[in-house]
């Protein structure tokens, strides 16, 4: 299988990955600042990935014991919403902030090299799903600059930070979810190696999870997937494990039960006609594979996605 064939599925099967996730954008701030600053971001609760787009000037993000350089065009997202330093120069400064249009603004008296960054979250919806933000790096450095679509997308955005006219709060959460797409479209061409590009740049691996993302709720056996990746069991539930984290039956698992919190979430079926599709005899065996999996019976889990929006400021 050709590189671009397997990186074609990828990309496939991360708008399932998406899909399954649910991600909310939501800005905190637009930086406006001039060196020297030290801002710090304290942990923040599972399902809540922190992303950074510098949009002018240089600044180093710490986190996890490693520094990282940025520079204008740079994406940086911590899906495990890790904390983290920004700074830039030695010492800081006095803030100020200002908000408009719901869009708030943060500057400072800094006299050195100006700044520009807009800071924001992609928190995940679908609770259920939030293990799945693993597959994804921890942290994610994209240069976004080598992207030909970056410098109109970045005007965009750091226009409508500027102006923070009616609406373009509504406006920039709709470009950073097209941002986020085109870092993970580029992320098969960065040096470092992680999950994602490990379950997808072994060709069985590949073919194997595709299958299982393409239709979560099929019997799947260890045998069976081997068979798909051409491997043996042994080999593939090795190589399986080493990739993605987890056992292939763990990951079915935590998959299939994250689908079906987003049906019961998103539609009106009864809890019956959802273990059926899911692939269980009797909604007895669903419910209790859904509270083992997540602690809560479908039945409540369904009453408290009717109050998703509230759901989302306390912690998962």
């Amino acid at each position: 299988m050709r590189h671009d064939t397997i990186w074609r599925i990828t990309l496939d099967s991360i708008d399932r990955l998406l899909e399954l996730l649910d991600l909310q954008t939501r800005i905190e701030v637009y930086c406006h600042l001039q060196a020297p600053f030290h801002m710090v971001h304290e942990p923040d609760t599972p399902g809540t990935a922190w992303f950074h787009l510098l949009l002018e000037g240089h600044c180093t993000i710490a986190t996890g014991g490693r520094q990282y350089a940025l520079q204008a065009g740079d994406f940086f997202m911590l899906t495990a919403g890790s904390q983290h330093t920004i700074y830039a120069g030695e010492g800081d400064s006095s803030w100020r902030e200002d908000t408009r249009n719901g869009l708030l603004q943060l500057c400072n008296d800094g006299d050195g090299e100006p700044l520009r960054m807009l800071c924001g979250i992609y928190q995940v919806c679908n609770r259920a799903a939030t293990s799945l933000l693993t597959i994804l790096p921890e942290p994610l450095l994209v240069p976004l600059g080598d992207i030909p679509q970056l410098p109109a997308l970045c005007t965009l955005i750091h226009h409508e930070a500027l102006t923070r006219h009616e609406g373009s709060l509504t406006i920039i959460h709709a470009l950073c979810e097209i941002l986020l797409l085109l870092a993970l479209r580029h992320i098969s061409e960065l040096p470092e190696k992680h999950r994602l590009t490990a379950l997808f740049s072994d060709p069985g691996l590949a073919r194997a999870l595709t299958r299982i993302l393409a239709d979560p709720f099929a019997p799947y056996t260890t045998e069976g997937l081997a068979e798909v990746a051409c491997m043996s069991r042994a080999t593939f539930a090795r190589k399986f494990q080493q990739a993605a984290g987890s056992g292939v039956q763990t990951f079915i698992r935590t998959l299939k039960m994250s689908a079906a919190a987003q049906m019961l979430r998103d539609s009106n079926r009864a809890v019956s006609h959802v273990a059926e599709e899911t692939g269980y005899q009797s909604e007895a065996a669903f419910n209790n594979a859904f509270k083992a999996q997540f602690g809560i019976t479908p039945a409540r889990y369904r009453r408290q996605g009717e109050y998703r929006d509230k759901d989302l400021t306390i912690g998962l």
